[in-house]
Formats: structure tokens, C-alpha cells, sequence
């Protein structure tokens, strides 16, 4: 047994649960105690019946009664377990009763005037104070809209958001800072409504939100003078909850409902001058049940294309969509034909090779990568074809390839984990060529902190002690100096501590104030960590005699006498 006692109806055969509520009635369950805790005794008809409670669930039971012993449920346990429950409750009930009893409400807080006040009279004032203050009243239709059952579904959404986009517009019809936050904050319920719905499976009520939104605010976005991308992700997120509602497999009623709601609204123009509509047409995709219907969409896609290319645009979501409706269509020859026209665009090149990614198709995967290498791609794309290329030049153990693209993968990120993948597919004659061009061409760049480290980090790898060490003293650097005196401390002991005398004296003389002082600190603590405590403490001294008159350093530096 395991289940909850509150749920003993569902979880029993009918005619035990007859029994057992005979039994109770007739006073036939008796004696009932709590033997030890969660486990109780009572006696029916003459037998012993025993119950194991765990928190609220029963997870053993038993009976000395034949028709235990041979199903392993009878009357008399189900009395038992009822006598149990009714007892459990009169015992919450006295709790209750002592608790209201003995907790006298010392502060006249809104729960204790909630909890003593009469409904009807609450109900009034609510009415009153709703009458008057229109925020509260807009915000009391937002939390309880959905609960109002005598309208018609979508009509009281729609009029909640009527109501309340009245409430912030101004005269002139712009919507402000704070009204556009009002806005949001019903926006915000709604959605909570929405997820509220999806997880009860109440998809219609979910449509009606969504659609609600979708048309009342999609018309007055462009007045919303602040705050409007925030808005605008409130908007685009209904849509959003309309596709999760079709992936949860909807009654087609809904679904011919959706198709014919997105093919009303998405000729407005309002959608199309926000960039909308292709939303709908994703949610006409999803909700296609028949042939005609993407043949519908897909003459409307091929007219929104030619749209887009008139006004010097690519159209690519509306591409992309046709492929998927060519596609869904079993129309295959025409959507690749479709693809290879618009490779230009780096959506669709990028939706070739993730479609040539699921076949398993990599030489074709090679291959557009390639051709997007060679397009004057954003540097976005450019970088993931890239790094694509790399991937399939390693998995086909092809070193030039795998060299060509790591070094253009480095030089764009300037991670050294790309150098060293090109070192090792290059053959070691060749190393020392390929370490004097990438430094030559690291030389060539302007100067920049990453930059900084990232040439460090390359003399560190390629064991250029005397380079490294020239450099460090050329930045004149002292983060870099602390990265890299580990090294070169044994291999140029004075080079090193003159640099370090040099930086820190120069950081003294123009930086003052507490960080300054703490600054030069941890830099004599680091060296001292090093074992250079004598080189420390003469550091430190002439420091102090230098600038005596600065106490904060001073301070710092006697930790660091002798």
C-alpha cells in the first residue's frame, strides 16, 4: 500500500469501500487508538486490524479476516482507515480551534482584518475602492479575469486590455515611461495566467490570452515611447505560449481555430511594420492539418518574398519558411533548389548545413561552410564556420586543414588553444617558420591587455625565454611581470628585479591613496613567495625613504622590514 488517506475512495475496490462506510455507520469499527506513532489498532467484528501511516500516506495495513488474507483489502480495513481519517481531522480541527483561541492579534495587520471581516462587506468595499482608483481596478480584472465565467472567453481579455491601454495612453494617443510600465505589469499576469493554464491543460483559455494580446497591443507598439522593447518581448512572448500550446497536441477544433485567427489578423499592416507576421505564419505552419492550407501559405510566403526583394531585402525568415512548408509538402527537390538560389543569405546557408548535419551529409556540410568562407559573410558567421571547419579538418585527421582553420581561429580569438592544436598538426621542421609568422603578425597588432597576454602566452609555450623577457621589459607591465617572473626570475635574476624597482617606484610616484599602497603591498608579498626576500626588503626601504610623507605606504611597507 502506498497511497494518500485523503484519496483512500480512488485507491479501494468498490465493495470494500461499501463495507468499510456500513461498518463505520453501524458502529461496527471500535476501539480505535494510536499504538505507536502512524500506527494504529481497532477492532471490527471481532478482528484486529492494524494501519501504517507515514505523514499523510498509508503504507501498510492488515486484517485477521479471511477476505484479507485472500485479496489483501476487506471492510473492515477500509472502516478502520476511515475512522482514521475522521479522527485526524477532528484532531486538526481542535488545533485550529486552540491556535484561533490562544493567538490574539496583537497589531491590526491586513491578514488578521481579512480573516475577521465580513465577506459582503469586503465584496462592497472592494467594489467602492475599484470604483474610484483605476489602478487597482485594472489590476483586480488582470488577476481575476480568468474566473469570471459569464463572458465570453477571449471578449474579457480583449476588454481587460482595452480597459487598461485606455488608462495609460495620453491625448495624444502616446503611451509614456510609467504608462508603459502599467502596461507591463498586467502583461506580467496575463502571462502567469498563461503558464497557470498550460500547466492545467486549459489550452483554450491559453489561445484566448495569447490572441487577446496579439491584437490589442501589436496596434499600439509603436506609441509606446519608453520601454518599448520590453513590451514588445511581452508580445512576442503570447506567441511563443501559442507555439508550446501546439506542441502539446491540441484538439484540431483549436488548431483550425489558430490557422484561421493567424490568417485573418496577418495582413494588417500593423503586424508587418513590426515585423510580426512571420510569426504567424510559423504559427500556420504548426497548425496546418490539410494540403491546401500550406499550399495557401506557401503562395502567401512567395508573395512576401518578392515584397522583401523589391525593397532591397533578402526576405530570409520568409525563405526559410517556405523551405519548411516545401519540405512538409514532400516537396524536397524544390526546397533544395530553393536553398542553393539564397546561400548568399547566412540564415539560409546556416539552415543548409544543420539540415546537411542531420542527414549525416558532412561532405556537403564540408562544402557550404566553405562557400560561406568565401561570401563576405558577418564576422558571426564567418567564426562558427570557422570553428565548423576545424571540427570536421580534426575528425578527418586532415593536418592542413586542421592547422589553416586553428591559426584563423586564433588570430580571431586570441586563445592559445588554438595555436597549440595548429602546432601539433604541423610537422616539426616546420614549427619554429610557423611560431616566427604568428609572432610577426601578433607585432603587428595594435596594443591591447588580451593582446598583451596572449603574445606572453605564446613565448611561454614556445620556451622563448630571452623574447619574453625583452618584452615584459617593452609593456612595462606589472600584472604581466607577476604572471611571468616565475620563469624568468632564475634565468635573468637582475633584468627581473630591476624591471620590478622600475615599475613599482614609477607606480608610487604617480598613484596615491590606500589602493596605490596595497597595490605596491601584494606585489612585495608575490616576490616574497618567490623567495626574493632580500630583494623585498631593500625594495621596501627605499620606497620609504622616498616617500616618507606618505603614512598609508609607509604603513604597508613595514611588514616588509627586515
Amino acid at each position: 500500500m502506498n497511497f494518500l488517506l485523503r484519496h483512500l475512495e480512488n485507491e479501494v475496490p468498490e465493495s470494500a469501500l461499501l463495507e468499510g462506510e456500513a461498518l463505520l455507520e453501524g458502529g461496527a469499527v471500535e476501539a480505535l487508538h494510536e499504538l505507536e506513532k502512524q500506527l494504529w489498532i481497532a477492532q471490527s467484528e471481532g478482528f484486529e486490524v492494524e494501519v501504517q501511516l507515514s505523514g499523510q500516506k498509508v503504507t501498510a495495513g492488515t486484517c485477521e479476516c479471511d477476505a484479507f488474507k485472500a485479496s489483501g483489502i476487506c471492510g473492515h480495513l477500509v472502516g478502520t482507515l476511515l475512522q482514521v481519517r475522521q479522527q485526524q481531522q477532528r484532531q486538526k480541527e481542535k488545533r485550529e480551534q486552540k491556535k484561533k483561541a490562544t493567538n490574539t492579534p496583537r497589531r491590526l495587520t491586513t491578514g488578521v482584518v481579512l480573516d475577521q471581516v465580513d465577506p459582503g462587506e469586503l465584496i462592497d468595499f472592494v467594489r467602492e475602492y475599484a470604483r474610484t482608483h483605476r489602478n487597482f481596478s485594472i489590476a483586480l480584472k488582470a488577476r481575476f479575469a480568468s474566473s469570471v465565467s459569464n463572458l465570453n472567453s477571449k471578449d474579457k481579455y480583449l476588454q481587460l486590455l482595452d480597459t487598461t491601454i485606455n488608462a495609460v495612453r495620453k491625448s495624444d494617443r502616446q503611451i509614456t515611461m510609467r504608462g508603459a510600465q502599467r502596461l507591463s505589469r498586467v502583461l506580467d499576469e496575463l502571462h502567469q495566467q498563461m503558464e497557470q493554464h498550460l500547466d492545467a491543460g486549459n489550452l483554450v483559455e491559453v489561445a484566448d490570452i495569447a490572441l487577446s494580446i496579439i491584437e490589442k497591443i501589436s496596434p499600439v507598439l509603436s506609441k509606446v515611447q519608453r520601454k518599448r522593447e520590453q513590451v514588445r518581448v511581452q508580445l512576442v512572448g503570447a506567441f511563443d505560449y501559442l507555439f508550446e500550446l501546439v506542441d502539446r497536441s491540441p484538439a484540431p477544433q483549436l488548431l483550425r481555430r489558430l490557422w484561421a485567427d493567424s490568417q485573418r489578423e496577418y495582413p494588417k499592416r500593423t503586424y508587418q511594420s513590426n515585423r510580426l507576421d512571420g510569426y504567424f505564419f510559423k504559427l500556420m505552419l504548426s497548425t496546418a492539418q490539410e494540403p491546401y492550407q500550406l499550399e495557401a501559405l506557401l503562395e502567401t510566403l512567395e508573395d512576401r518574398v518578392g515584397q522583401e526583394e523589391e525593397k532591397d531585402g533578402t526576405g530570409a525568415d520568409y525563405i526559410l519558411l517556405q523551405i519548411a512548408v516545401l519540405e512538409k509538402l514532400d516537396r524536397a527537390e524544390e526546397a533544395r533548389q530553393l536553398i542553393e538560389a539564397h546561400l548568399t543569405s547566412p540564415d539560409i546557408l546556416d539552415y543548409a548545413i544543420k539540415q546537411a548535419q542531420r542527414q549525416g551529409n558532412r561532405p556537403r556540410e564540408k562544402a557550404l561552410a566553405q562557400i560561406g568562407l568565401r561570401l563576405d559573410m558577418p564576422e558571426v558567421y564567418q567564426d562558427r564556420l570557422e570553428a565548423l571547419l576545424l571540427k570536421i579538418s580534426e575528425a578527418e585527421a586532415d593536418a592542413n586543414s586542421t592547422k589553416t582553420y586553428a591559426l584563423l581561429q586564433f588570430f580571431r580569438k586570441l586563445d592559445l588553444r588554438f595555436y597549440k592544436k595548429a602546432r601539433e598538426a604541423t610537422p616539426k621542421p616546420e614549427q619554429p617558420a610557423l611560431f616566427e609568422n604568428t609572432l610577426t603578425q601578433l607585432r603587428q597588432r595594435p596594443y591591447s591587455a588580451e593582446l598583451r597576454n596572449t603574445l606572453a602566452g605564446l613565448l611561454l609555450a614556445e620556451e622563448q625565454w630571452p623574447i619574453l623577457m625583452a618584452y615584459a621589459e617593452e609593456v612595462q607591465s606589472l600584472d604581466l611581470l607577476s604572471e611571468i617572473d616565475e620563469t624568468l626570475l632564475p634565468l635573468f635574476p637582475e633584468r627581473v628585479r630591476q624591471l620590478y624597482r622600475q615599475l613599482l617606484h614609477e607606480y608610487a610616484r604617480h598613484y596615491v591613496g590606500p589602493k596605490t599602497a596595497r597595490r605596491i603591498a601584494l606585489a612585495l608579498q608575490h616576490l616574497q613567495s618567490l623567495g626574493a626576500q632580500k630583494f623585498v626588503s631593500e625594495l621596501a626601504e627605499e620606497l620609504r625613504v622616498q616617500y616618507p610623507e606618505r603614512h598609508t605606504l609607509t604603513a604597508e611597507l613595514s611588514a616588509f622590514e627586515e
